[in-house]
């Protein structure tokens, strides 16, 4: 298995006020846990650096004019700063933008670019974008929790428009709800949107009800879940609701919104992954992708603000797309582990699979089953 690393420094020169939680040290710490497990150098890991993505290609998804205020913004704040004046400079809601902010984010979002020509073209069977500012909440018109281009979403339009692809599937696991990201394909039948997130929560979008519409109907999943709640309700909603969904839209790409803010310790969310957890769903998505669409699959940085998490979380995933099923995981399960969950996962799984019309589905590109095993089984061991 190859796997490409997108990354680039520039992403740490987007800065952001001190105690903002979407910060550079989230990927400097990222970067020296790979480099204390000497990964970086190692076997089936492809280290690529991003291409900026073009005026055209963020138009795909984001309004020029919007585009264009984000870079005259910058290059004031740049002069500002040169000038002796501030550093970072208030944009919207809780997203600031400092000198090297378009040049960071241009970069964001020409990463997932990068990786799906390289999956592509066949140089590496799949790929992690180690990138920020992030992404999944940005508009088409409209910056949003610390994303100001929605990296993920321009990376599925290049891969409609450029390679000709005619299904694309986004798995977001942010403990957050990826409004922009929904909101750019939600009358789009060639994206298949799956968010699991918590709620209520920001930004108040992602209620079960919300399907799509027109052709796009029936191509937005959300799954709400309640604070608290941990891997006991993730991983049956994984299996058999975005599993199930997945394979009767049969994607011809993967890309994951991959946030590692439900984990236990994170500041902001408040649910109860571990890592060891977002090392079993990122492993079911990845055998999906397997199944599915010949391995391609795309992770993209969202958030993730405890720093210990944000290590641990990235080599994890890297180690998994490489091949390895180990979990790197310094925290073990949170306090809450042993917790008695008052949500009925079974009840759940029924009432989504009723929602996305999935009762009674089965899985039409299930692996199949190895019937000489399953025969030496049945006949026990040899006397």
């Amino acid at each position: 298995m190859t796997t490409a690393l997108i990354y680039d420094p520039i992403f740490l020169e987007h800065l952001t006020p001190p105690k903002h939680p979407e910060r550079p040290q989230r990927l400097e710490m990222a970067i020296k846990v790979l480099e204390a497990l000497d990964w970086l150098q190692r076997d089936g890991l492809v280290q690529i650096p991003p291409r900026e993505a073009t005026e055209d290609e963020l138009a795909a998804v984001h309004d020029r004019a919007y585009i264009r205020q984000i870079k005259e913004v910058t290059e004031e704040v740049a002069r500002e700063a040169q000038q002796g004046g501030r550093k970072t400079r208030f944009f919207a809601t809780d997203t600031y933008i400092s000198a090297q902010s378009y040049a960071a984010a241009i970069k964001a979002a020409g990463a997932p670019l990068t990786a799906i020509d390289a999956i592509m073209s066949g140089e590496v069977d799949n790929a992690y974008c180690l990138v920020r500012p992030p992404g999944h909440h940005a508009l088409p018109d409209e910056a949003m929790g610390f994303c100001l281009f929605n990296n993920v979403a321009v990376a599925a339009q290049y891969a409609l428009d450029r390679h000709g692809l005619e299904r694309v599937m986004i798995i977001d696991y942010d403990v957050h709800h990826g409004n922009g990201t929904q909101d750019i394909f939600y009358t789009d039948p060639r994206v298949l949107y799956f968010s699991v997130h918590q709620a209520p929560f920001y930004p108040g979008t992602g209620h079960s009800d919300e399907r799509g519409e027109g052709a796009g109907l029936g191509t937005t999943i959300n799954v709400p879940l309640p604070a608290t709640v941990g891997y006991e309700v993730y991983e049956p909603v994984f299996r058999q609701v975005m599993a199930h969904a997945a394979d009767r839209f049969d994607p011809q790409l993967i890309l994951v919104s991959a946030g590692f803010d439900a984990h236990w310790n994170d500041p902001l969310g408040q649910m109860n992954l571990s890592t060891a957890g977002f090392a079993q769903l990122t492993k079911i998505i990845i055998d999906l992708a397997q199944t599915l669409c010949n391995g391609r699959l795309v992770m993209v940085q969202e958030g993730g603000y405890n720093l210990d998490v944000m290590g641990s979380a990235v080599a994890t995933c890297i180690n998994l797309l490489l091949g390895d099923d180990a979990a790197v995981d310094s925290l073990g399960a949170g306090p809450d582990a042993e917790k008695e969950f008052h949500l009925n996962a079974e009840v759940l799984v029924a009432e989504l699979r009723r929602i996305h019309k999935l009762t009674g589905y089965r899985l039409r590109n299930a692996p199949k089953p190895d019937i000489e095993r399953l025969r030496r089984e049945m006949k026990g061991p040899q006397a």
